[in-house]
């Protein structure tokens, strides 16, 4: 890790290094000349083309982590970037769209943007385009809950007899087309039209801004029974103790954005899941694409989780889902070594694990609109 001394205070700019969270974080201007950097990972930020000209004369290795899909930011950028920003938040579409003049080594990118491979590399003035193993570790979020406060007395994990288990989450962001509240919300009142008051309330969160601005889809809510009957509940953002003291069966929906941290957690947690993510379809209640009737069944279904004979069967799963993703799977370490490997040395070939090797497979990188699912 490496950080910038001019952003920093006096006191600590002599510093060759500062310790941040545990780890050592280097001055990034002493790797021109004093330090050698092999190669540098920007990931989530980007070093302006004068930093990467010092290094790349230094004989580092530059590589761009991309974990935003670019092509649909770019297309919205174009298209609703020029908007004006409301009272209440900010022109998400309004970002940069500017020729990149730095070149970078590689791109690497999660597997579910591997339909853009080609896109990045041109996008990103880039040597090679590689998908790298999508990766995480519980730690985070168990450290959350055991900090909370609202779980000294009980555990977290899905167990029978919850209140919470008839009611429904949604945690999409709602700030562009990839993930949306819009057909959590339709499952749901299909669902509800099925149940009656069996089941219990939808918890919206990332909504309460749409609703207050947005009075289209405002007056489109209200004309449906769920609505009318009190059952929805639009949200701004939270934490996921508070969210999942509320409600226990998770909905998540996405466009062309598979993997997703919250479906993991959710996992993590032995939820009962309801999803359309393509890469995990083994995982809790699976629908295909945008079919709101299969989506609606499978939360009827996810209604009755606690009754089920198979709950241990269903944690081995969920288990099994996040051992495919872990940080730790030894297939997802020798990816992102043989990955670097390849950055060195391009007659070694990356080792990825088998879900990006069958995945790539089906692509056609020319279709900028080919779904994963081939």
């Amino acid at each position: 890790m490496v950080y910038a001394p001019e952003f920093l205070p006096e006191r600590i700019k002599a510093d060759d290094q500062i310790d941040l969270f545990g780890e050592p974080v280097y001055r990034i201007d002493l790797f021109y000349e004093k330090y050698h950097l092999t190669v540098l990972l920007e990931i989530c930020i980007a070093i302006d083309s004068g930093t990467a000209k010092k290094l790349r004369r230094a004989g580092t290795k530059i590589v761009m982590v991309a974990y935003g899909n670019r092509y649909v930011l770019d297309q919205e950028a174009i298209c609703f970037g020029h908007l004006p920003r409301s009272n209440m938040s900010a022109n998400y579409a309004d970002r940069n769209l500017l020729r990149e003049t730095t070149h970078r080594d590689a791109i690497w990118m999660s597997p579910h943007f591997a339909w853009q491979k080609d896109y990045y590399k041109h996008r990103f003035n880039a040597n090679v385009a590689h998908v790298c193993p999508y990766v995480w570790d519980p730690e985070m979020v168990d450290k959350r809950y055991k900090d909370s406060g609202l779980y000294e007395d009980k555990s977290p994990l899905f167990h029978p007899n919850n209140p919470a288990n008839k009611n429904v989450f949604s945690t999409e962001p709602n700030i562009n087309v990839l993930k949306t509240s819009l057909f959590p919300f339709q499952a749901f009142n299909l669902a509800y039209e099925t149940l009656g008051d069996e089941l219990g309330d939808l918890y919206l969160y990332n909504t309460a801004h749409v609703v207050k601005e947005n009075k289209k889809i405002t007056s489109y809510f209200s004309h449906f029974p769920s609505t009318q009957a009190g059952k929805i509940k639009c949200l701004s953002r939270h934490g996921y103790p508070h969210i999942t003291n509320s409600a226990q069966i998770m909905f998540h929906h996405h466009f062309q954005n598979g993997l997703n941290y919250t479906l993991l957690e959710a996992a993590r947690l032995r939820l009962p899941i309801v999803h359309n993510s393509e890469f995990m379809p083994e995982l809790g209640y699976y629908y295909n694409g945008a079919n709101l009737t299969a989506a609606s069944a499978q939360t009827v279904s996810a209604l009755s989780h606690q009754d089920r004979d198979d709950l241990e069967e269903y944690d081995h799963q969920c288990n099994k889902v996040i051992e495919k993703f872990w940080i730790h799977n030894r297939e997802n370490i020798r990816g992102y070594q043989t990955l670097i490997a390849n950055l060195l040395d391009s007659s070694i070939e990356p080792e990825l694990p088998q879900y990006i090797v069958d995945l790539e497979n089906k692509l056609d990188h020319g279709d900028g609109y080919i779904s994963p699912l081939g």
